[in-house]
């Protein structure tokens, strides 16, 4: 009698570099809280801190990333606060965040702080802090609080006053 013994051996799998993914910001984690109007109030020549402090979670394929902060983010007032480089890292990495520290220095009334989260190559240059456009929608992530700096007694959580930017018609 003759017994043969076969061994199946497959082929390794195939390896795949890893491929960037859009920049995901842990919303419901966020400090503070993104989801309700943040109420700033300070005497008259104190400084109030804002800290913020939200986790970054990408597939970077070794390019790091660019978090940045902005006061009133796409309007005529619109000001940097802080920009910061994430290192590289891959998605599994649940330690990475984007933070600022903010003296409120803005004037009274409703304003918008906005993260702004994409790899560096989303942005028109290495020190410039625009995204270029045929990037940004498929790399950049945006996260934005509404902040009351001394809101009216009678409605602190009212978004009187916010700025605001002009729409374009339609149809005309």
């Amino acid at each position: 009698m003759l017994v043969t013994q076969n061994c199946v051996v497959a082929d390794p799998p195939e390896y795949r570099a890893p491929e960037q993914t859009r920049p995901l910001l842990d919303v419901y984690g966020a400090v503070p809280t993104a989801t309700r109007v943040l109420v700033v109030t300070k005497e008259p020549g104190s400084i109030a801190h804002v800290n913020f402090n939200v986790r970054v979670q990408s597939e970077d394929a070794g390019e790091g990333l660019k978090a940045i902060y902005f006061l009133d983010y796409g309007t005529a007032q619109q000001s940097k606060l802080l920009g910061q480089t994430i290192p590289a890292s891959t998605y599994n990495d649940t330690g990475r965040a984007a933070t600022l520290s903010w003296p409120v220095n803005a004037s009274n009334g409703c304003h918008f702080v906005t993260l702004v989260v994409a790899h560096s190559s989303s942005f028109q240059s290495s020190n410039d802090d625009r995204l270029e456009p045929t990037k940004a929608d498929e790399d950049a992530s945006l996260l934005v609080w509404t902040v009351n700096v001394n809101p009216s007694s009678l409605a602190p959580n009212t978004l009187a006053n916010c700025p605001t930017t002009v729409a374009p018609a339609v149809g005309q």
